[in-house]
This record gives structure tokens, C-alpha cells and sequence, in this order.
């Protein structure tokens, strides 16, 4: 069980996507940095199963790691789930290699927040530290 003021970040990877270097390693620099319950899920997770876990476990964030080109529609597909199991409402943050390009497109479709290629740590803790912290 978590901590009052502790956010609940679920990390994990959809499909057969496989590189998960960099999403181990953030998991373990966030439960170091304080303030933050990781819940690293693993890789090859379904869209269903994923946003079941969100709402079996009410995570505060959900942070999801591609290194394959499919990441919008997963992303898509996670959203819609998530706000079928009722907890659309949990931000959604990206990492791992993501264009550009589609930066845009990820926000309107209700991504909080993209961490990709190039971005800082000490960014994305600060991130997710506040993202389960209500508006005032």
C-alpha cells in the first residue's frame, strides 16, 4: 500500500514491443526519487489488460515505453479502454521513440504528457510527482 501524498505510477509496455531498457531503468530512478509507488507491469501487456491493472491497482499516472511505430494506435486503443473501465481520467504519459510529428496528435487524443528521445529525468520525475497531485 502507498504512502499519503505518494503517486501511484504504473509503468509498462503494450504489444510485442520489447525494448525495455529504458522504462526498467526510469522505473527504478522514480521509486528512488520519493514521492512515487512504481508499479512496473512488464512488457507484451494487452490494451484490456492494461487498463484493468489502472483500475484494479488506481494508479495516479500510467507511463507507457515504444520503441515500435505503432505507439498512436496503442495509445488510441489505451485511452478508449481506460475511460471504458472508468478510469479515464488517470493521465497517460509516452516514452521511448516518439516522432515529432505526432506530439500533437498524442495530446488531443488525451496524452499528458511525451517523454521522448532527449528528454530529462529530472523532467520526467517532476512530472509524474505532480501528475497525481490534484489542481487546486
Amino acid at each position: 500500500m502507498s504512502k499519503p501524498n505518494t503517486v501511484k505510477c504504473m509503468l509498462g509496455m503494450l504489444g510485442t514491443d520489447v525494448h525495455s531498457k529504458g522504462i526498467r531503468t526510469l522505473a527504478r530512478l522514480l521509486s528512488e526519487a520519493g514521492g512515487i509507488d512504481v508499479d512496473y507491469i512488464g512488457e507484451h501487456n494487452s490494451v484490456e489488460g492494461m487498463a484493468a491493472a489502472v483500475a484494479e491497482r488506481k494508479s495516479d499516472v500510467v507511463g507507457i515505453s515504444f520503441s515500435s511505430a505503432a505507439y498512436v494506435e496503442y495509445t488510441r486503443q489505451l485511452i478508449e479502454a481506460m475511460k471504458a473501465k472508468g478510469v479515464g481520467h488517470v493521465p497517460v504519459i509516452l516514452g521511448g521513440i516518439i516522432h515529432p510529428d505526432d506530439v500533437d496528435e498524442l495530446k488531443e487524443m488525451g496524452v499528458a504528457g511525451v517523454f521522448g528521445a532527449g528528454s530529462k529525468t529530472q523532467d520526467i520525475i517532476l512530472f509524474v510527482q505532480n501528475a497525481g497531485v490534484p489542481s487546486i
